[in-house]
């Protein structure tokens, strides 16, 4: 998202990618960090993807984050 002025919102832009086997909680964590709840969820099919913003000291972050599938063969 931009101001006003077309600057962003943020001072730093983070990508994440959550890779791992399936079934060890990645998609639980990517829902409890962005927002604090934990609820069974069924595997991931595809991606999914969340945004979270922090502000650490006087310094805006916004993390974009990915949960992916791994594929056996990859």
């Amino acid at each position: 998202m931009g101001s006003s002025l077309g600057q962003p919102e943020f001072d730093y832009l983070f990508k994440v990618l959550l890779i791992g086997d399936s079934g060890i909680g990645k998609s639980s964590l990517l829902l409890s960090f962005t927002s604090y709840t934990f609820d069974d969820l069924s595997p991931t099919i595809g991606v999914d993807f969340k945004v979270k913003y922090l502000k650490i000291g006087e310094k805006k972050l916004k993390l974009a984050i990915w949960d992916t599938v791994v594929q056996g063969n990859y």
